[in-house]
């Protein structure tokens, strides 16, 4: 196997490509490194792509583009470490025959977890109490309280990779699921993990926690507004670890500055967030600076797994564990 690993944002590489991780990737055949942003030029890609097998990327990448793939002739597989090959594929690469493999489920897993972490420091106003005994040494005060996540109805909106992890996590906690998606779920699917199917409608007008995990596309843009966030249930928590310009953020504000319902958000439309919006100086949000995604430990890891895969791929014809076909990438995130 020879390799174009073209990973330039050092800090990045440093959490992908560890000391480990570049043994292995030493070990494992030819491996040329892109290492400064001067090589990934799309004159200086084309002359270091050009007998490879292998096109390694990750955020930041340049994209394999009809130019740059009639100067790989014998390129097979296009293996992205991050979740959506959005930003790195176009549609000539499965033209072209050439296999993709990326590192979705393994951010869609990572962010299902950092979802229901959300979820559970929302409900309980973990921050709020950490914050007020550690900087204001209050023990207790009447009227306190604290809200939990078992037996609450929870609404899933959109059962991709994020959803179905995020259905699977809350299994122990016997929540009553409600899920939407633009796909018919099975009957089988759906009774294994106790969950119902319904409209958006239904989901914001009943549930006490909604969930986004839609995909970004021109079809999502502004999905959540405002006639779907005026459902929510008074106190409702709404979590978005998606992408922030699926929901109207203005609508969204406006309902969190009246106090109809509470929000744990970890994307904005505009990131990093203005430092002036207001979102940030209400009680009733928690907020994170998109940190949902991928933990930085599993980044060795799925480099570790996706970069054996790719040898076993082109070296002994194994079949591929992390494929994403041409009709799923469609309906990825454009970023």
């Amino acid at each position: 196997m020879k390799a174009l690993i073209s990973v330039t944002n050092d800090i990045i590489r440093e959490t992908f490509f560890t000391k480990e991780n570049i043994e292995l990737a030493e070990s494992l055949g030819e491996i040329c490194w892109c290492k400064g942003k001067d090589e990934t030029s799309s004159e200086e890609l084309k002359k270091l792509i050009s007998d490879c097998d292998v096109y390694i990327t990750c955020w930041e990448s340049p994209k394999l583009t009809e130019d740059i793939l009639n100067h790989a002739p014998k390129l097979k597989l296009l293996t992205h470490l991050g979740s959506t090959v959005a930003p790195v594929a176009s549609k000539e690469v499965w033209e072209r025959g050439v296999r993709v493999i990326s590192a979705f489920d393994y951010f869609s897993e990572s962010t299902a977890e950092g979802a229901v972490a959300y979820i559970l420091a929302a409900q309980r106003n973990i921050p709020f109490y950490t914050n007020r005994l550690k900087k204001g040494r209050v023990w207790y005060e009447d009227g306190d309280s604290t809200d939990g996540l078992i037996t609450k109805t929870v609404g899933i909106i959109s059962y991709g990779g994020v959803g179905r992890h995020v259905v699977k996590k809350l299994q122990p906690f016997n929540v009553k699921l409600k899920v939407y998606d633009i796909v018919d779920i099975s009957e089988e699917e759906k009774k294994k993990y106790n969950m119902e199917q319904c409209s958006l409608e239904e989901i914001f007008s009943t549930c006490d926690i909604v969930s986004l995990h839609s995909p970004y596309n021109d079809s999502t843009y502004h999905m959540i507004d405002d006639r779907l966030l005026s459902m929510m249930k008074k106190d409702s928590l709404f979590v978005n670890t998606a992408r922030g310009p699926i929901v109207d953020q203005k609508a969204l504000t406006e309902h969190l500055k009246k106090g109809d319902f509470r929000a744990a958000l970890d994307v904005y439309e505009q990131e990093p967030i203005d430092m002036n919006d207001p979102l940030l100086d209400l009680d009733n949000v928690l907020m994170l600076p998109h940190q949902g995604g991928v933990t930085t430990n599993l980044r060795q890891v799925l480099t570790r797994d996706l970069l054996t895969e790719s040898k076993d791929f082109v070296d002994y014809g194994k079949p591929l564990k992390n494929e994403v076909a041409q009709s799923y990438a469609v309906s990825m995130s454009k970023f």
